[in-house]
């Protein structure tokens, strides 16, 4: 007679009932038409992941309308999956390669993806055996990946039929840049982190008056070969009589550059004057666009500077550049003086390294209209607790813009466009 252990043992117990009710069939959802359907699509977690204690907390939540829901007598269903997690996980294997001294260029595209999906093989469903060690109540029979072909198909569909409808565009305009994985993020991709960095007060001649300056400060003298132009508000007395005059750009390639008049210009911030670099600054890019400003783009994909940033600077990594740029300045008699400054910077989520602004063509998906949203919280059909964050989620919506939706990457959907050399 098998003896009872004197305390619990849950890997054996869990283990062998689990086993029981999925033999059972106990999990599966099943199309009936006499009984109520009910069916809970699994946000699908990271391929590349483990669980963490928001998974725990999510899931135990779902599984417990789901079993609700069958003690109800629904038909339910709840359907498993993973994502294939385009940038986390081309990431992690492009992490392993560079230990072999290989990157996914010198493999080639096929058998990068080949390295990508044989990795998937071994380590992708981690997160779903834990689910499953949790007891979680998901029919496993069904478990879908976004790589699946007919998800596949389903993303190529919808693709086409948004651009047909005009939802979706191609543009060239400022995006989040990741020059580690090389991609385009969107916003909820960046993390923005508190960086402890130099406020570099910098001074720019006037072009016909030798002698007189115009000082402004930036965390970024790197960028100075791009700008194109000096901005001031409108109504700051102190430069009325400099508003379109030129100035001298203090290094990179020599040009006589204008100031210009924008209400964007914080008149309370440094000097009260902002250089204006299109290529590197949303909201520089959006003064230049206003005032017909060419950009002028002195860094590489993968945050180098290049040829037009001169010779002094072509070819250092944008931190050694910032570094050099205040060296000249300096020698120039062009730099006023360096201050420590505590600002915030985003970093790329996956890859942790700043991302650069960065101005290139994507294909971006249209916000629809979203005022019934807004009239819905405004009106009281929907209610906030705290109160105050009806005013955010409000000032959330007054702002919002259109998605960035494509990517530079090898692993993931391919978006079905073909272009004509």
């Amino acid at each position: 007679m098998a003896q009872i252990t004197k305390s619990y043992e849950p890997q054996e117990v869990e283990k062998k009932w689990y086993a029981d009710w999925l033999q059972a069939g106990c999990f599966a959802g099943r199309a009936d038409p006499a009984r109520r359907p009910y069916t809970i699509m699994i946000p699908p977690p990271n391929v590349t992941g483990v669980l963490t204690m928001g998974h725990v907390l999510n899931n135990t939540l779902q599984d417990i309308l789901i079993r609700r829901a069958r003690l109800e007598g629904c038909e339910a269903l709840w359907l498993p999956g993973t994502d294939h997690a385009g940038i986390a996980t081309q990431a992690v294997v492009e992490r392993e390669l560079r230990k072999e001294k290989k990157t996914r260029h010198t493999l080639g595209r096929e058998k990068f993806l080949e390295k990508v999906w044989s990795w998937r093989e071994e380590k992708g469903g981690i997160i779903l055996k834990q689910l499953q060690a949790l007891g979680a109540s998901a029919d496993w029979s069904r478990t879908q990946f976004t790589m699946d072909p007919a998800y596949s198909q389903a993303v190529l569909k919808v693709f086409v039929d948004l651009y047909g409808k005009g939802h979706i565009y191609r543009g060239k305009r400022m995006v989040n840049w990741c020059p580690g994985s090389l991609t385009a993020l969107s916003d909820e991709e960046v993390i923005m982190k508190p960086v402890k960095s130099l406020l570099y007060q910098v001074r720019y001649e006037r072009a016909d008056a030798p002698g007189q300056f115009i000082e402004v400060k930036t965390t970024r003298p790197e960028t100075i070969p791009g700008d194109v132009a000096i901005a001031v508000h409108p109504d700051d007395p102190r430069y009325t009589a400099w508003i379109g005059k030129k100035v001298k750009r203090p290094i990179g390639p020599a040009a006589d550059i204008p100031i210009i008049a924008d209400a964007a210009v914080d008149k309370e911030f440094g000097s009260g004057a902002l250089k204006i670099t299109p290529a590197h600054d949303k909201v520089d890019f959006e003064v230049g666009q206003r005032h017909k400003l060419a950009p002028i783009d002195v860094l590489t994909a993968d945050a180098k500077l290049n040829e037009l940033a001169g010779p002094e600077l072509a070819g250092l990594d944008r931190f050694a550049g910032r570094k050099k740029a205040a060296e000249l300045l300096k020698e120039r008699g062009n730099l006023v003086k360096e201050e420590a400054y505590e600002n915030n910077v985003g970093y790329s989520e996956r890859a942790d390294v700043p991302i650069e602004p960065r101005l290139t063509w994507q294909w971006w998906l249209k916000y629809p209209r979203i005022e019934e949203a807004k009239t819905a919280v405004r009106d009281g059909h929907i209610k906030f607790y705290p109160e105050r964050w009806s005013k955010v989620y409000l000032h959330w919506l007054d702002n919002i813009q259109d998605w960035c939706i494509s990517r530079q990457l090898w692993w993931g959907h391919r978006i079905p466009v073909w272009y004509a050399k």
